[in-house]
């Protein structure tokens, strides 16, 4: 459906958020906390390219769809969005989907936001305050500008919210103690950059947290300033490919009509898992095991250090 940019609001310098409506100001879709939209931005020479983004604000409001974008400096759907759109200019959207969402627990419930990892935590924080869940959300900035929804999720009276600005004081969060020991029933949702989340869940392990609840959805461009361009063979296709850094291996692969599975498109959902014959992967996914990473990658975020892989394609 295409949609309209009624209204755009700078958070700073570096996020932007988007309303979008229908033309005809008729009744959205309507989506449930942790939802997110696909948008399709003509990035790309053979067709629109999809980004996801989270909707912001609570659950139920069908009369707009609000997103905020962060842009990410090897972001090239963020960079497009901050430079080419208007108030005023359609976007191809499709959902609302969710995929990460509150679950039915009879302890606490944690939020741990990191930067724009908010986006999806907000609805979130609106679905369990309105079900009486205690809730905490601890939002993780570098600097207190960059707390963009701070003021709204604040507004949420149910829910007590704690900042934490690295930059202010003395260094990272303390994961561990804001988990602190596990407790049936308890839930932790967490948004954030993946080395984070990487960091939470092993924290949340160490703690005796299960696995199942733990909660997470990543967020923020997986490219590397450092990235090499890449020679990606596939040893069965007997095929070669040239991926530049900014493009990740699974759209390359996309590209050259190369059958894989995907769905995600963000390293937590493993379906895009492809072995690797030779070549040294730099994982940049949240979801493989450690003896997963030693055989295979996730083409959809991770990359490959001495710029030439061997997938098993």
């Amino acid at each position: 459906m295409k949609l309209i940019v009624r209204q755009i609001v700078a958070h700073g310098e570096a996020v932007r958020e988007l309303r979008l409506q229908r033309a005809d100001g008729a009744a959205l879709p309507a989506w449930s906390a942790g939802a997110h939209i696909k948008l399709a931005l003509p990035l790309a020479a053979q067709g629109p390219v999809e980004r996801r983004y989270s909707l912001v604000g609570a659950p139920g409001d069908t009369s707009t769809y609000r997103i905020a974008v962060l842009r990410e400096p090897l972001g090239k759907g963020s960079a497009w969005l901050h430079e080419n759109v208007s108030e005023g200019d359609a976007i191809e959207v499709d959902g609302p989907y969710t995929s990460f969402s509150p679950r039915a627990g009879a302890g606490r419930a944690l939020l741990i936001a990191g930067g724009i990892g908010v986006t999806p935590l907000v609805s979130i924080a609106h679905a369990l305050a309105s079900q009486g869940v205690p809730c905490r959300c601890h939002y993780l900035v570098s600097e207190r500008a960059r707390a963009v929804l701070l003021a709204e999720l604040e507004t949420i009276g149910a829910v007590d919210v704690n900042l934490h600005v690295s930059g202010e004081q003395g260094g990272r969060a303390d994961l561990g103690a804001i988990l602190g020991p596990y407790s049936a029933g308890d839930v932790v949702y967490a948004c954030g950059p993946a080395p984070m989340l990487a960091a939470l869940r092993a924290s949340a392990a160490a703690l005796g947290w299960p696995a199942a609840s733990v909660v997470i959805e990543s967020f923020g461009a997986r490219s590397n300033a450092q990235d090499e361009a890449l020679t990606v063979h596939l040893a069965q296709s007997e095929l070669t490919l040239s991926v530049a850094p900014g493009t990740t291996i699974l759209d390359a692969l996309i590209a050259a009509d190369v059958f894989v599975a995907w769905d995600c498109k963000r390293g937590e959902c493993g379906n895009c898992f492809t072995q690797v014959s030779e070549g040294i992967p730099i994982h940049r996914d949240v979801c493989l095991t450690p003896v997963q990473q030693q055989v295979g990658m996730c083409t959809c975020v991770s990359w490959a250090g001495g710029g030439r892989l061997v997938l098993d394609l």
